[in-house]
């Protein structure tokens, strides 16, 4: 009750106690109506038994003052007012709120000569001043957080660990592994999670008001005394992944550095995965599920890239520091991706302003050196940097012999990446800028006592891009996300047969913009929709053989002189790509059942310069042309259980010709963008899950990372384990049409020496048998049984697609056997591509030459390719920072493989480019 309604009341009764103690001092009146009571004397006066507060007029509330209303009011014999009139006014706003509430008074009626009757009594209304009442207290609506910390390495529950969000606010895990924030606003949050064995981990977490949120965190541990590592990072590989998952895939940098067979290098992780097939030696390639490599997109925070590798396979075309994580999706991905026939690959880095350490790593081993940086330069900015350069042909050729690339060959390479980053209004806004460079030279020979017949062949690819991202997280968890960039590439390829010179550049400068906005609609619906746009202008120089370079489905070998007729050809093309998309994901109340359903609209239009053959006199006639088509996309994901899943997707894809195939003398101009279905169908299942335990007390590390003389504190004795063994398997079916290949006719009329009539397939299966850390020991186990085939023209057989590779298996095992020691082994073998066999020569007397005659097309193959490797390392901790030392042999067996068919002058003696012998890599490591 108000203070005016409590005076109003204490006032009734006041009067009322008056009026009953001392009835004398009241005057009585007859009420003033038609029927005057009859006179008397009053025995007992009239008591208020119902009061009605006045509301204090809104529009008196301004001045707020105090007022007072003396009444005249006519009570009948029934206790009811029957009339009330204002006989000294407080304010015309106020009288009319004290009669009012007066008329609903209802009072135990007077009684005259002991008898109940109509009186007229004058009553006061007062209206206390007016005080605005306080602001109703704003309750903010909030949600639950929860969560439980797992060793990344087996899955069992880790005790003790951190949780702290932006504000400060943390929570420690039991037992059990579990945490608990009762009451956390929603939006956006930044979750680092720390403790005595863990390096720290960044996540970030959407939180939705009214929905509770539980998530589930596999970390890495280190031993005790070892500097903080957070260059970890999980390479996530999806195979195919409906939607980001949980049970996706994970391995910590540090385990994929010191797998054997990757040099260091952890995105060289994906080469072991299922799906992906052996790329030849020296090549840069990453070919998946039988697809072209230049059919796999690889994206770069979604900007577009040429390659994922140097030449050579060994490194990535980003720093390892910088790389934050990696997604494959061999295929049926969703509707924010497009332009590819084949597989996706993801990569993201690190966010400039991820966190607030100092984090420096410098690196060298026999094939490059290396050094990066990330921290924070003042308290908005951020900086990144990272670089690399290779000297092992250089370091070859002076140790072995000068003429060592003439039997492998051997890569050039560098890359560097620079990154600014700026904090923005709070840590749910954030932009940064960054430029990355990235060049490969590689060369191979087959010499012959003729330099006139000597073969040559160099290859030359570099790319630079500078980009922008920009991302937001509403208060409703809605994420905005936008990145613009620009870039140009480099290609050309020297072939040389004697004097028979065939050159193609091609450069390309382009401009792009990838924008997304994703909100939840409801907590089963989620909505994604978006803008992928890419413009791109290449300019083409062509001279040389008609037929050369040889592409997919030419029939011949390396070494074989080119056709002698030759040409040249310069044009530019610009390709433009703006295609809308929208996204839905919708999940059962329970997480069981998720479909994802996709739609994306390319218009495939392109511009030529000239679509006519150059000749004197003859102006450049061009082309605009547009294909455009819409890509659905379905994704259903079923889990009935923990430890099991199924998951199925179904897409159509698109993707332009390549530049260099428009040309009028060389290709076609018309050549229309090829068409992709993809179907997949999988599942995954753990057979045996986590449990750990204690074999023994480990002993208790106390005081400082280091003790006052320097060496590491004592570290725990390993822990009783049984790691998670999960299996993974997908078959896949993919279907590709209005594939650009060779006119099949002997003399292909003019513009139409490429026709887009071919077609493709590619089946199989593929399975990942993995197992967490048990006893120190952990692995996995990786196979791909496939076909992948191609069709010339229509009417024609299907035939092994010169990348096919039957059989891919590869088994990783490594065991940590504590206090900083490592060992680590693979071995992977894989089905030889296809090759055409030689089954005899003629001698061309016009080219005084001899031309090799052929069998089956790609009836033969390149030999059963075997590599074992080994990998030791040792870390030591020295002042806070560690020093790795690693020695990783590559090849253990020396096995001889062959990497390519060469042949004599007359093809009479058959010979073979071999990949690497054994080769010792001796590696060091220092990070802080």
């Amino acid at each position: 009750m108000s203070f005016r309604s409590t005076v109003a009341v204490l006032f009734g009764l006041w009067l009322g106690t008056l009026l009953d103690l001392a009835p004398s001092s009241v005057e009585a009146q007859p009420p003033r109506g038609p029927a005057p009571s009859p006179a008397g004397q009053l025995t007992r006066p009239p008591r208020l038994a119902h009061f009605v507060e006045a509301p204090y007029p809104e529009s008196q509330r301004t001045s707020g003052h105090a007022a007072r209303v003396l009444l005249g009011i006519d009570i009948g014999a029934d206790g009811h007012v029957e009339n009330a009139t204002v006989d000294e006014s407080g304010g015309e706003a106020f009288d009319a709120a004290a009669l009012a509430a007066v008329r609903a008074f209802v009072f135990e009626p007077a009684e005259i000569d002991g008898a109940p009757a109509r009186i007229h009594i004058r009553y006061v209304y007062e209206f206390a001043a007016y005080v605005p009442p306080p602001p109703e207290p704003v309750v903010a609506e909030t949600t639950e957080f929860t969560g439980v910390v797992r060793n990344l390495e087996g899955g069992a529950p880790i005790e003790g660990a951190t949780i702290t969000l932006e504000d400060g606010t943390t929570a420690t895990t039991d037992s059990e592994g579990r945490f608990r924030f009762a009451s956390i606003a929603p939006g956006l949050h930044d979750v680092t999670i720390s403790g005595e064995q863990i390096p720290t981990v960044q996540a970030q977490e959407t939180l939705v008001a009214g929905e509770s949120l539980e998530a589930d965190y596999g970390v890495g541990l280190v031993a005790v005394g070892s500097p903080d590592s957070s260059d970890t990072i999980n390479i996530i590989v999806y195979a195919p992944r409906i939607t980001e998952t949980r049970h996706a895939v994970e391995v910590t940098s540090d385990t994929a550095r010191t797998m054997a067979g990757t040099g260091g290098e952890p995105v060289a992780a994906l080469a072991n995965m299922p799906g992906a097939a052996r790329s030849a030696g020296g090549s840069g390639n990453f070919v998946v599920w039988g697809a072209a490599a230049d059919d796999t997109g690889v994206y770069v925070d979604g900007v577009r890239v040429p390659r994922l590798y140097h030449d050579g396979g060994a490194r990535a075309v980003m720093g390892a520091e910088t790389v934050r994580a990696v997604q494959l999706v061999p295929g049926g991905y969703g509707a924010a991706y497009g332009r590819g026939l084949g597989g996706l690959v993801l990569v993201s880095t690190h966010r400039a302003d991820a966190d607030d350490a100092q984090h420096a790593s410098a690196a060298m081993d026999v094939y490059d050196a290396s050094a990066s940086y990330r921290g924070r330069v003042s308290d908005r900015v951020s900086l990144s940097l990272a670089g690399r350069a290779s000297y092992v042909a250089s370091l070859l050729r002076h140790v072995a012999s000068s003429d060592i690339e003439d039997f492998y060959p051997l890569p050039h390479y560098y890359d560097a990446q620079a990154r600014i980053g700026i904090a923005l209004r709070d840590s749910r806004e954030w932009m940064d800028v960054t430029t990355m460079v990235s060049g490969d030279h590689t060369r191979r020979t087959v010499q012959n006592p003729d330099p006139s017949r000597t073969t040559d062949e160099e290859r030359r690819l570099s790319f630079q891009r500078v980009y922008a991202r920009y991302g937001r997280e509403l208060d409703d968890g809605s994420e905005v996300s936008v990145v613009a960039f620009a870039g140009a590439d480099q290609r050309s390829l020297t072939s040389a047969y004697g004097p028979i010179l065939t050159y193609l550049k091609a450069d390309t400068t382009m401009f792009g913009l990838r924008a997304s906005y994703r909100s939840r609609v409801s907590s089963w619906l989620t909505v994604e929709g978006g803008l992928d746009s890419e413009i791109s202008r290449t300019s083409v120089t062509r001279p040389g053989s008609l037929a050369a370079p040889p592409r997919e489905g030419d029939i011949r070998v390396f070494g074989q002189p080119p056709p002698d007729q030759l040409s040249n050809d310069a044009y530019s093309v610009t390709f433009i790509h703006a295609a809308p998309y929208v996204q839905a994901d919708a999940t059962t109340t329970n997480d069981k059942l998720q479909v994802t359903l996709g739609l994306r609209l390319d218009p495939y239009a392109r511009m030529l310069s000239r679509v006519n053959v150059a000749s004197a006199g003859a102006p450049a006639i061009g082309l605009d042309d547009q294909n455009f088509r819409a890509e659905p996309r379905v994704m259903v994901r079923y889990a009935p259980s923990d430890r099991g899943h199924l998951q199925a997707a179904f897409g159509l894809y698109g993707q332009s010709p390549q530049a260099a195939d428009l040309s009028a003398v060389f290709g076609n101009p018309h050549l229309a963008a090829g068409r992709g279905q993809h179907y997949v169908f999988g599942g995954g299942f753990t057979l045996m899950e986590a449990r750990s335990g204690s074999a023994e007390p480990p002993p208790v590390a106390t005081g400082p990372a280091l003790a006052t003389d320097g060496t590491p504190p004592a570290v725990p004795a390993r822990p009783s384990q049984r790691g998670e063994l999960t299996v993974e398997l997908t078959t896949f079916l993919t279907r590709t049409s209005d594939i650009t290949m060779r006119n099949q006719t002997a003399s292909p009329a003019l513009s139409q020496s490429l026709l887009a009539d071919g077609s493709g397939r590619a089946y199989g299966v593929q399975a990942l048998i993995r197992l967490g850390d048990t006893h120190g020991i952990s692995g996995w186990v990786s196979y791909t049984l496939m076909r992948a085939e191609r069709r010339d023209a229509p009417g024609l057989d299907f035939r092994p697609f010169d990348f096919d590779q039957r059989h891919v298996f590869t088994a990783l095992a490594g065991y940590d056997f504590g206090h900083g020691f490592q060992i680590g082994a693979r071995a992977r073998v894989a089905t030889g591509v296809p090759r055409t066999a030689v089954t005899g020569a003629y001698y061309d007397a016009r080219r005084d030459l001899y031309q090799p005659t052929f069998g089956e097309h790609n009836g033969i193959r390149i030999p059963t390719f075997f590599q074992l490797d080994i990998r030791v390392a040792k870390t030591f901790h020295v002042h806070g920072t560690d020093l790795e030392l690693s020695l990783d042999v590559q090849n253990v067996t020396n096995r001889s493989n062959v990497e390519e068919r060469v042949y004599n002058a007359d093809y009479s003696v058959r010979g073979a480019i071999h990949g690497l012998p054994i080769i010792p890599v001796l590696g060091l490591r220092w990070s802080l």
